[in-house]
């Protein structure tokens, strides 16, 4: 029997509470660091790690984090949402063609919206509709630092779509105003630093 939207937010809540209440009885350095958080979570949740985020949460490969085809289950997809939180270096996701229901699109977005350094975001080719792009949308308006999210084939209203990228081509104007104005006030700096009055010597 397929699963409809309902069975879906159901599941997905039932899987996260019982991992925040695994998760309370940890130590606290386990609670915060990444990687201990990310083991920890995949053994009660009876999931292998996935090589790829096991190594970026560990904050020492870069700030991109590329899980496109990594055909992770709805169970083996949810100690990543839940650690990301806690790697705030990361700039860039790739989450193409990874099954990712409206839930779990929700779920991505509250992980996100706390973290500093967040640019670019691809859900492309996944299963979410109108409430997904929704909460991408509010993402964007929330995050000036995100300058692009791909959606790809969502199914969609039109306005909603246009609507995210008009958003992010807002973050992206405001990037690039933002950068010009701190090569302005170096510019400034350095002009008024080679101006001041040099000193004689013994005076």
């Amino acid at each position: 029997m397929p699963v409809t939207p309902n069975d879906d937010i159901v599941e997905i809540s039932r899987r996260c509470d019982f991992l925040c209440m695994a998760l309370a009885s940890a130590e606290d350095d386990v609670k915060t660091n990444p990687t201990q958080r990310y083991m920890y979570l995949c053994k009660a949740s009876g999931e292998r790690p996935n090589h790829t985020f096991l190594h970026f949460s560990k904050g020492t490969c870069g700030t991109r984090l590329d899980l496109h085809r990594a055909y992770l289950s709805q169970r083996a997809i949810l100690p990543i949402l839940l650690t990301l939180p806690f790697c705030p270096w990361l700039e860039h996701i790739n989450l193409r063609e990874e099954r990712l229901t409206t839930t779990l699109v929700e779920l991505l977005c509250e992980s996100l919206r706390n973290l500093p350094c967040i640019r670019t975001i691809d859900v492309s080719m996944n299963p979410f509709g109108s409430f997904g792009v929704q909460a991408l949308l509010r993402l964007v308006l929330r995050k000036r630092s995100i300058v692009d999210c791909y959606v790809g084939d969502a199914q969609s209203v039109g306005s909603l779509l246009r609507r995210l990228q008009m958003a992010c081509e807002r973050n992206r104007r405001d990037a690039v105003d933002m950068e010009e104005e701190e090569e302005e006030e170096d510019e400034k700096e350095e002009k008024a630093f080679y101006t001041l009055p040099a000193e004689c010597p013994g005076s």
